[in-house]
């Protein structure tokens, strides 16, 4: 009977020992993880549940990040093509005008001032071939990209919204609008920023003493449901546009309307003629990524992600992720114990251990090109609030990641000159209390660490 209750009493004291180093209510029934290396020595430092599977949410873009650093070069990643079919006689082009997309994110995307103008390009290369009328029409070629732009591990309450826009090979605008609706108003006929042609809206929004607003359109439909209670007099929000693509054509049609140039509405059968393309090039690689992990960006995400198979000629994402699967199996990296669904994160079905991205990270480590792509924490993007005003900001460059019980942030310590020291992985899944009530206990406990 001793020994029995001896050996109770050190199994007690072990689980006591083993009690959660990130203490906020209700962590009891929450789910943590910590690693945290030494990248000199290669000595872990804090080990605690690294092995066991969490949902990453957004720092899914760190494994993103890496692979695109890897295997695609500094250049810019994405080009779309503008060609011209038909002969051109009298100013008359008898043919079409066809856009060809493959799968450029920031095609007109207000992270990009400075690369817009891409209607206005198409325009002014057009008259530059001596056209002043389309006999055919404009058309959009979304080259061998699968026409569902979502992924089928996205939750519908996600798509609807700006976050939840699908990847598309022609891409417009962050292909997202934005739209201010009132309460009690019920009309399905609103204005929209960009104009969204056949767009049905159906405002069920409620005034209410608490701000509570849900969105559900289904992937390639136009009706898009709105509802719940809202605090003031309207909301303002932004939401996923469906086809993209159709929207880029009908601003091309007009935009050649508007500078004199006739255009038709019926399709020509003719090949494509002699005329050098028009090509517009995206943003170079490291631009893209930096505001991909400034602004967790998941449109970016996806389509970095669908670039590393699409020089093969392959743009699915079963077939990116194999190809990323593949590069870091040939690196070394265990993949056995985690799932990657997207590139994004907002697939809940995701999951990595704390240990997982920490070998991606200290595999990263002294490439500076990566290292620079993460926000510092106190001071950027996602992570200017933590950290705020003590010794430790601008010293952690960090991603975040969040979603609905899951807060995670990954990334380095850095030294005074901003190289990296020690490799920072905290994954807290499964909590029910406010996401501002764990992320002060992260803030407190790397206060602690460092």
């Amino acid at each position: 009977m001793k020994h029995l209750i001896a050996y109770l009493f050190l199994c007690f004291a072990l689980c006591a020992g083993a009690a959660s180093p990130i203490v906020f209510k209700g962590d009891e029934a929450a789910f943590e993880g910590i690693y945290v290396m030494e990248l000199a020595s290669g000595k872990c430092l804090k080990s605690y549940n690294a092995e066991k599977a969490f949902t990453p949410a957004s720092v899914t873009k760190c494994l993103t990040a890496a692979s695109a650093v890897r295997m695609l070069g500094k250049d810019s990643p994405f080009t779309t093509v503008v060609t011209l079919h038909g002969e051109i006689a009298d100013g008359v082009l008898s043919g079409n005008v066809v856009v060809h997309g493959f799968g450029d994110p920031t095609l007109e995307s207000g992270s990009f001032p400075s690369n817009k103008g891409f209607v206005n390009d198409i325009v002014a290369w057009v008259r530059q071939q001596g056209i002043d009328s389309i006999a055919g029409e404009v058309l959009v070629d979304n080259g061998g990209f699968p026409e569902i732009g979502v992924s089928p591990y996205w939750l519908l309450e996600d798509i609807a919204w700006e976050y939840g826009a699908g990847l598309y090979g022609l891409n417009y605008k962050d292909n997202s609008f934005s739209m201010r609706l009132y309460p009690g108003d019920g009309s399905t006929g609103v204005d929209t920023t960009p104009a969204v042609p056949g767009l049905e809206v159906v405002n069920s929004l409620r005034s209410g003493s608490k701000g509570n607003v849900m969105a559900m359109r289904g992937e390639g439909s136009y009706i898009l449901n709105v509802y719940g209670t809202v605090r003031g007099e309207s909301y303002a929000s932004r939401y996923s546009m469906p086809y993209p693509d159709f929207v880029l054509r009908d601003e091309i049609v007009d935009a050649l309307g508007k500078a004199g140039i006739g255009c038709g509405n019926e399709f020509m059968e003719v090949k494509v003629n002699g005329i050098t393309p028009l090509r517009h090039k995206s943003p170079l690689r490291d631009e893209i990524l930096r505001v991909m992990m400034l602004k967790s960006n998941n449109l970016f995400a996806e389509g970095m992600l669908r670039a590393l198979s699409s020089a093969k000629g392959l743009h699915t994402a079963d077939a990116a992720l194999e190809v990323q699967s593949d590069y870091w199996k040939g690196e070394g990296v265990d993949f056995s114990s985690i799932k990657v669904c997207d590139g994004s994160g907002l697939a809940r079905t995701n999951r990595f251990t704390p240990k997982f991205l920490g070998d991606i990270l200290a595999k990263m480590s002294s490439d500076n090109d990566y290292v620079s792509l993460f926000p510092l924490a106190g001071k950027e993007g996602t992570v200017r609030a933590l950290l705020a005003d003590t010794r430790l900001a601008g010293r952690l460059a960090l991603k975040s990641g969040s979603m609905n019980g899951v807060l995670c942030y990954a990334g380095y310590k850095l030294d005074a000159s901003r190289r990296p020291t020690h490799v920072v992985v905290i994954m807290v899944n499964g909590f029910n209390c406010r996401a501002a009530d764990v992320r002060v206990a992260i803030r407190k406990y790397l206060l602690t660490l460092f």
